[in-house]
């Protein structure tokens, strides 16, 4: 069994590996096939059902405007079911095909790379911010420790301290 292509083999995936969508349209498109025989199915048990309900009716002596008026409704639901069908089919048919697919596979990687390369600018951007706030708060001591340099000068002018 194999994957789609230009992707591993399927055995070869983990199976906790994510569904790609391909393989969400694919079930899709199988439970729309499996509803329409379960329509197709339902539609048969109920002409079979009208059928044995036909045989029992045959013996009474009511089998008049009831058993006349049974095949149209079925004859309605048969219509009905054929051109259920016939939508769920060109619908089916005009689903994406896998190229389409693999194009849009392409642009939202693109865009997915955008966005890590946009995030990880903005990270650096951050960085660059605080270096600048890193760089005033060293302005700001230097300037401090001057003032402090300045003060105990001005007051040890009169005193002097030999080591």
């Amino acid at each position: 069994m194999t994957g789609p292509v230009g992707e591993p083999p399927l055995e070869a995936l983990p199976p906790d590996a994510p569904a790609t969508v391909e393989d969400v349209r694919a079930t899709r498109r199988w439970t729309w096939v499996a509803f329409a025989w379960a329509i197709a199915a339902s539609a048969i048990a109920v002409l079979a059902l009208i059928q044995a309900g036909k045989d029992d009716n045959s013996t009474n002596t009511q089998t008049t405007t009831s058993s006349q008026q049974v095949p149209a409704e079925v004859q309605s639901f048969i219509k009905q079911t054929d051109e259920r069908l016939d939508a769920l089919s060109r619908r089916l048919n005009d689903t994406a095909s896998a190229a389409d697919l693999q194009k849009i596979d392409k642009r939202l990687g693109q865009v997915e790379d955008d966005v890590s390369q946009a995030k990880s600018d903005a990270s650096k951007a951050a960085s660059a911010d605080d270096v600048t706030q890193l760089q005033s708060d060293v302005k700001d001591l230097q300037q401090r420790v001057d003032d402090l340099e300045k003060q105990q000068n001005q007051q040890g002018t009169g005193t002097t301290t030999t080591p």
